[in-house]
């Protein structure tokens, strides 16, 4: 992959002047067919993007077994959570043909990032929108399957829709240690009340921005009948709806509140003018998102794992 390549399509987004430097600060790597280029727990501070080759992805999945999640081919990227989360790998990576490319270092990336590099800040948000695709990719297959723990169901429960509520944010961000550093995040949007069983957002609508949770807790499910197959729980500090903010896509899931909660809504533009106007936010934020929508995408490939080990379990008891 030299000077002259082509943005992969992943990352599409940057200028040439922004691609050209990023592959000034990329390092080239090889692996052999059958060798591993990173296992399931090793330490993550590599982006990878493959020139030439395959690499399959798999993960191990409840009865100590792998399970193949997908396959990584020229112009595409793996790695990218060492670039968004401080946490091991997820899944190993093996080569399945002799595979080219380049690597980019986490450590150098936060430095530029911090500094407010162009191509840095621009990679970042190519890696939040590749991990929210993934992500949504790994729930519409969930919602397919069909096959789900039953220990996951809850019971839907409806509540009348939040509504605006008093000011008070500002003190029920302080001490929140996911908010540390930006907590006067919260008093940029609209506090709302929201009642046990109110619906913030259902499976295939649009959202506008993101819901920040300040108090109780929010689910993200499937619907099943009367019921509902529970994928996410969002508590106080997190994040609800990154995956449609980071991809531009409609909310996947049913969102609910699970108990009374007290959300800070915070639209779209708002957001992208504090990345603007308060530089000294933007690792800060990068670092949330990316952590979340990590976090989010392991959940989703755990709930997955039960997923399919159960209907395989289903399967062999069927066939016995």
């Amino acid at each position: 992959m030299g000077e002259q390549a082509q943005v992969p399509a992943q990352l599409a987004g940057f200028e040439r002047d922004e691609w050209k430097a990023l592959l000034g600060n990329a390092a080239p790597f090889a692996v052999a067919a059958g060798d591993v280029l990173f296992r399931q727990g090793d330490h993550a501070d590599t982006l990878y993007l493959v020139d030439s080759g395959l690499l399959e992805i798999a993960a191990r999945i409840p009865g100590d077994d792998n399970a193949v999640i997908s396959a990584i081919r020229p112009g595409e990227v793996v790695g990218e959570f060492a670039l968004l989360d401080d946490g091991p790998r997820s899944a190993r990576v093996r080569a399945i043909e002799d595979t080219h490319g380049l690597a980019i270092s986490g450590r150098r990336f936060r430095a530029l990032l911090h500094d407010g590099s162009a191509w840095a800040v621009r990679l970042g948000v190519a890696l939040r929108r590749l991990v929210a695709s993934r992500t949504r990719a790994t729930l519409q297959r969930i919602v397919a399957e069909g096959h789900f723990d039953p220990h996951a169901l809850r019971q839907l429960h409806a509540g009348p829709a939040p509504v605006a509520a008093k000011a008070g944010a500002s003190d029920l961000a302080n001490g929140l240690a996911r908010l540390r550093g930006f907590e006067a995040i919260a008093t940029h949007g609209t506090l709302l009340d929201a009642p046990r069983g109110s619906t913030l957002v259902g499976p295939g609508e649009g959202q506008e921005g993101l819901h920040l949770v300040l108090r109780g807790a929010v689910r993200a499910a499937v619907p099943r009948g009367a019921m509902a197959e529970q994928v996410f729980v969002f508590g106080p500090g997190c994040f609800v709806g990154l995956t449609g903010h980071s991809d531009g896509g409609p909310q996947p899931l049913l969102v609910t509140a699970v108990e009374d909660a007290k959300l800070v809504h915070l639209p779209a533009e708002t957001l992208s003018a504090l990345e603007n106007e308060m530089p000294s936010w933007l690792p800060l934020l990068h670092t949330a998102f990316g952590r979340q929508l990590v976090q989010d995408q392991r959940k989703a490939n755990r709930h997955l794992g039960r997923s399919l080990s159960l209907a395989r379990f289903n399967h062999a008891g069927e066939l016995g």
